[in-house]
């Protein structure tokens, strides 16, 4: 999507390093990203130079059976009057699954197509995008990065080479579909995996009862706690030895108490 008379400065989020983190997307599908059809949805985002708007056009309209089926395209087109350009597009570009770069001589010297491109590309070899060329025009894509990976239409023949550009458009809409087709049956693989943390459960686990003639397990000890008795009363304080008693005095035979006269 290229803007003439763009400067670029560090602030715009298509400039510089991103962040790993901030350009992570999923690629399994959740509830709010499937279709009515139950179908995950799958984002393309659709790179462009605005002197190709024809070819883009083009290519929506033969894309209209995958849009029926779940697939949505974004372009710059698409953003409402007020809308922050840079920030909507780096937004777009980093919810998409797939994007397509209509490759023409514009496109490959548009400094800010590039900068898309090379976005993408650095989102690609992190495994979260899958990225498309389509050559809608003759041009040097062969001294580019796209050089190193299968193009549209077949074996990187442009529109022109076609016998008509119906046919051309119709064979690059073919091999969208075959990807849509992929990237979703990798969404299922992935909502068809178990939970790496499974929730606790909190059902007391049942210890298994001893079959006969096999031993119990050896139960913990527990110490029995005695409940101290209460002391008996007696006549010593506790604490102290108790005093003998005095011996008695022994009687004397005879002696009476009463007075002789």
């Amino acid at each position: 999507m290229a803007t003439p008379n763009r400067t670029r400065t560090a602030k715009d989020p298509l400039y510089g390093k991103p962040k790993a983190a901030a350009y992570k997307v999923r690629a399994t599908a959740n509830a709010d990203s499937r279709t009515p059809m139950g179908k995950p949805e799958v984002r393309i985002f659709v790179s462009y130079s605005h002197v190709d708007a024809v070819a883009r056009q083009k290519l929506e309209t033969h894309l209209a059976p995958l849009l029926k089926d779940g697939v949505k395209t974004w372009f710059d087109g698409r953003m409402d009057p007020g809308d922050a350009l840079d920030a909507s597009i780096s937004k777009a570009l980093r919810e998409a699954h797939v994007m397509i770069a209509l490759l023409s001589p514009e496109y490959i010297s548009s400094r800010y197509c590039q900068l898309e491109y090379d976005r993408a590309m650095g989102r690609r070899a992190r495994g979260t995008i899958r990225v498309v060329g389509v050559v809608v025009r003759p041009c040097s894509w062969k001294e580019t990065k796209a050089a190193g990976f299968k193009l549209l239409p077949e074996d990187g023949r442009t529109v022109q080479d076609w016998r008509s550009a119906d046919a051309a458009y119709l064979n690059v809409a073919q091999g969208i579909g075959k990807l849509v087709k992929t990237l979703r049956a990798g969404m299922a693989v992935s909502l068809a995996k178990p939970s790496a943390h499974p929730p606790k459960s909190r059902t007391p686990v049942k210890t298994p009862s001893a079959s006969p003639g096999t031993k119990s397990p050896a139960r913990s000890p527990v110490k029995a706690v005695r409940r101290k008795s209460a002391p008996k009363i007696t006549g010593v304080v506790p604490g102290r030895t108790a005093l003998p008693k005095p011996p008695r005095k022994p009687e004397v035979a005879g002696r009476s108490n009463s007075k002789s006269g």
